[in-house]
């Protein structure tokens, strides 16, 4: 079953003793075929003088760890290819959990630490959640050791690399909404490979605060998503019949936006590389979602919607089509999602008007918004 959103978000501040009950036990996970269940393949070898296990790529979970709230620690090290690797953690199942993973590619720039949550699917919405408390610089060596050190407390988290005091990167708010508490290794899709040894947690059941985020002011909150259809058997620019889509009333949820992944399987391919497809909407095995929402107008007039999408976006209003943006990662930039930027004038009737996204997936994560200006 998808994840759904939960409204209320619970936001704490951390320090660098917090995560931790006095008294609380730590937890050595082992490193043998019985604890861990993989997408992929894995094998546990002797890699740089210590034991450990190998993931190919996807994600292994433990069989036995319960956690939730306090620390995890582990240590990792990348291959000479590896460029993704890292940490699931309140993994509900192998296609949903919280994602900290790490590019050695990236090494000494902003995109080296990356957070974001795995949705329906083993890929992470890097896309969607990037910038101030999703990404951090790290210096990242290949075939070394690094230890990680992961304190979650409610919907917040703080890394620590090497056994530093100072955070490499503090997480305000987890995004998946979920109630897991499985533990595993992950490789990203694509894989290349990566190490992990000494994996250990400590369970924190300390009282934490709530608070709930307020969505900016105009965000168009109520929607309704259809089903994924697959994008080359569409004409972009042209409606299909509505009528004949299956309609599911979703909700925007904070920054303002709607995460697509929450609701559907993103397909996972790997990046268009041919212009003409991208622009055609002929990318072999992307998906589309059509999603669409009413706003009434007092009179006729213009109205300014801003917006931001992830991959492809066509929108309509009242069924003629007013705008059309290609960004997928690689395409133009890295292809991130961001909920302003993006701006388009909305010619509205007096009376309801019909405002439907068409919004097309390759990979990295599948989000839209909306937000009127007043």
């Amino acid at each position: 079953m998808p994840i759904r959103h939960v409204a209320t978000a619970l936001v704490v501040s951390l320090g660098a003793g917090a995560g931790t009950s006095a008294g609380a036990q730590t937890v050595v996970l082992p490193l043998t075929p019985a604890e861990w269940t993989a997408t992929d393949s894995i094998r546990f070898e002797t890699y740089l003088g210590r034991p450990s296990i190998y993931i190919n790529k996807g994600v292994a979970l433990s069989r036995s760890a319960t956690f939730r709230n306090g620390t995890l620690e582990f240590d990792m090290a990348a291959g000479p290819k590896s460029n993704n690797l890292g940490i699931a953690f309140r993994a509900e199942r192998p296609d949903a959990f919280e994602v900290l993973f790490f590019r050695p590619g990236a090494s000494g720039t902003i995109d080296a630490t990356q957070y974001a949550p795995a949705i329906n699917g083993v890929a992470a919405a890097w896309q969607i959640y990037h910038g101030a408390g999703a990404n951090a610089r790290a210096t990242l060596p290949r075939e070394a050791w690094i230890h990680v050190k992961l304190q979650v407390v409610a919907d917040s988290a703080i890394v620590y690399l090497n056994n530093a005091t100072t955070p490499t990167l503090t997480i305000p708010r987890l995004r998946l909404a979920g109630s897991g508490t499985g533990i595993g290794l992950w490789g990203s899709n694509f894989g290349l490979g990566a190490y992990f040894s000494n994996i250990s947690y400590t369970v924190d059941n300390a009282p934490f605060t709530s608070v709930a985020p307020a969505l900016p002011a105009g965000t168009i909150e109520a929607w309704q998503l259809s089903e994924a259809l697959d994008a080359p058997d569409l004409v972009p620019g042209t409606l299909p019949d509505l009528r004949r889509l299956t309609w599911e009333s979703v909700r925007a949820e904070s920054p303002g936006l709607v995460l697509v992944n929450r609701y559907r399987r993103a397909p996972g391919i790997s990046a268009p590389a041919d212009e003409d497809s991208v622009l055609r909407g002929r990318v072999a095995g992307s998906k589309v979602v059509f999603a669409r929402t009413t706003i009434e107008s007092d009179r006729e007039r213009l109205r300014l919607l801003h917006f931001g999408y992830s991959d492809n976006v066509v929108i309509y209003c009242n069924g003629r089509p007013i705008y059309s943006g290609v960004n997928p990662a690689f395409f133009r930039s890295l292809g991130n999602f961001d909920p302003i930027g993006n701006a388009v004038y909305l010619p509205l009737r007096k009376g309801r008007n019909e405002i439907v996204y068409a919004v097309t997936e390759f990979f990295g994560g599948w989000a839209f918004s909306g937000r009127l200006d007043k």
